[in-house]
């Protein structure tokens, strides 16, 4: 189970005193459990006095999870081929490094909203993500093709709540994958969008709009237009 362990909002006791403040910047952090075997995950927290546009994998500190273990997570290339764009392993003490290259990746910066496909060899291995909420609604723009996405906030969402643009339609055959949760690999939820209507099961026609979709959780995406995006909600 995904919990928040510890968030404060910065400034806050200055923010009573002024009518002017709109916002405050929460700061924390949370852990995400991961299952033996396979994920598709994402960070909840952007870098502390960022823009909000982008997650970075240093914030992500592992435990449990090691790359004498051949524990890695994978990226996909951005052009939505499906194909891995890059390999990371974590070494405690060390950071993350690119399993090619041995280069450090702990600056490496990926779009909010974007996931990554994880693979964790040991039990009761765990993502310990820190940062800063993103707040405000967040749209991604996706490739034409295959890439992950997720739930970048650390609070629940519903799959109602993510609405795609006019480019991601299930008359297209455009649709969202999810992973069984016990880490087997398997799909077993297929959805798909209809402007209006909302998501529904693939194969069984149901609604899927209250799907809960847990902090840091992620799924395969295929759009088949150009152009198409997921808009993300607004999380306080």
């Amino acid at each position: 189970m995904k919990k928040l362990v510890t968030a404060f909002a910065a400034c806050a006791l200055a923010g009573l005193a002024f009518a002017q403040v709109e916002s405050v910047n929460i700061v924390g952090y949370q852990t995400l459990s991961l299952p033996t075997g396979y994920k598709m995950a994402t960070s909840t927290f952007v870098p502390v006095g960022s823009d909000g546009t982008s997650l970075r994998l240093g914030d992500i500190v592992p435990t449990n999870f090691d790359g004498a273990n051949g524990d890695t997570v994978q990226f996909f290339n951005l052009n939505g081929s499906g194909s891995v764009s890059t390999t990371a392993w974590y070494f405690a003490g060390y950071g993350w490094f690119d399993l090619n290259t041995n280069e450090s990746l702990d600056d490496m910066l990926i779009p909010a909203g974007t996931g990554m496909f994880v693979n964790p060899t040991l039990a009761g291995a765990e993502f310990l993500v820190a940062g800063e909420v993103l707040q405000e609604a967040s749209t991604l723009v996706l490739p034409t093709g295959y890439t992950v996405a997720g739930n970048s906030s650390p609070v629940e969402i519903t799959l109602g709540q993510i609405v795609p643009n006019a480019s991601f339609d299930g008359a297209n055959g455009d649709t969202v994958q999810f992973f069984d949760p016990t880490g087997s690999g398997i799909v077993t939820t297929t959805a798909w969008f209809f402007a209006g209507y909302g998501w529904f099961d693939i194969n069984t026609n149901e609604s899927l709009d209250a799907m809960v979709i847990n902090p840091g959780d992620a799924f395969f995406v295929n759009a088949t237009q150009a152009n198409a995006q997921l808009s993300f909600p607004a999380v306080l």
